[in-house]
């Protein structure tokens, strides 16, 4: 056991990016040690290895009224998905808002829009929006990509930690290897694009991680008030693997 306690600690203090997710509480235990398992030839359990994560000493970073409460996020999940990235012209506009004329809301249909210097990525039902694709030259067409899904977050107690929920999300789904679409940050929500093959294995990773921090503060709620309490800084986004993490979204 004291072996793998070393082979442990080696992993952690080899590596920055866990380290400082451990230390931030962006990183899920249960899933590192998976991952650890998994993928650093370390020949014991999943339970050895996240008592040694949880016991690995901290240097004061990780205080518990710092950690993140997830409990009473919702979540929800909707697939037939896709986006298109088509070229900035300056008639664009106005076709996107004839476009958005057309959606329905009313029925739950989904239109989003992000909007830049040389692009603009429109984001709805895969149906609506290929027909909608009909309408451009091929040369004016970046990309569009179908069979997506997009995973929800909603946020009812504010934003004040929106970007480091974000990264407690992306790291789970990277513990996972579940491969990034693209990510939308949008107070109150977080929004998460994976491919329709991934959703399902996305949604239940991110359940998970909801239901561990809701079952790891159920102690400690009545320390907090009114949420979060105000972050010293804003959370950069923490990057495990840039190879299967490729957000192509932004805020």
């Amino acid at each position: 056991m004291a072996a793998v306690r070393r082979t442990v600690e080696r992993i952690i203090e080899s590596d920055p990016t866990i380290r400082t997710g451990l230390q931030r509480g962006i990183i899920n235990s249960r899933a590192l040690s998976r991952y650890i398992l998994e993928n650093c030839a370390v020949d014991s359990t999943p339970d050895a290895v996240l008592g040694i994560l949880r016991r690995y000493p901290l240097d004061g970073w990780r205080e518990d009224g710092n950690r993140l409460v997830l409990k009473d996020c919702n979540i929800s999940m909707r697939s037939g998905m896709a986006y298109l990235t088509i070229e900035n012209a300056p008639d664009i506009m106005k076709r996107v808002a004839e476009f958005t004329s057309t959606i329905r809301s009313m029925r739950g249909e989904i239109f989003r829009v992000i909007v830049g210097s040389d692009s603009v990525r429109v984001i709805a039902g895969q149906e609506a929006l290929n027909n909608f694709r009909q309408s451009f030259r091929p040369r004016e067409i970046i990309s569009y990509s179908p069979e997506l899904a997009e995973i929800c977050l909603l946020l009812p107690f504010g934003t004040e930690r929106l970007g480091e929920i974000a990264t407690a999300m992306t790291a789970q789904l990277t513990l996972n290897r579940i491969s990034l679409v693209g990510i939308l940050v949008c107070p109150p929500e977080d929004i998460i694009i994976v491919s329709e093959i991934d959703a399902s294995r996305a949604f239940e990773s991110l359940q998970c991680l909801l239901r561990e921090e809701a079952q790891n503060h159920s102690r400690k709620a009545r320390a907090l008030k009114n949420g979060f309490p105000r972050p010293d800084k804003l959370r950069e986004i923490l990057r495990l693997d840039d190879s299967i993490m490729s957000p192509i979204l932004a805020a």
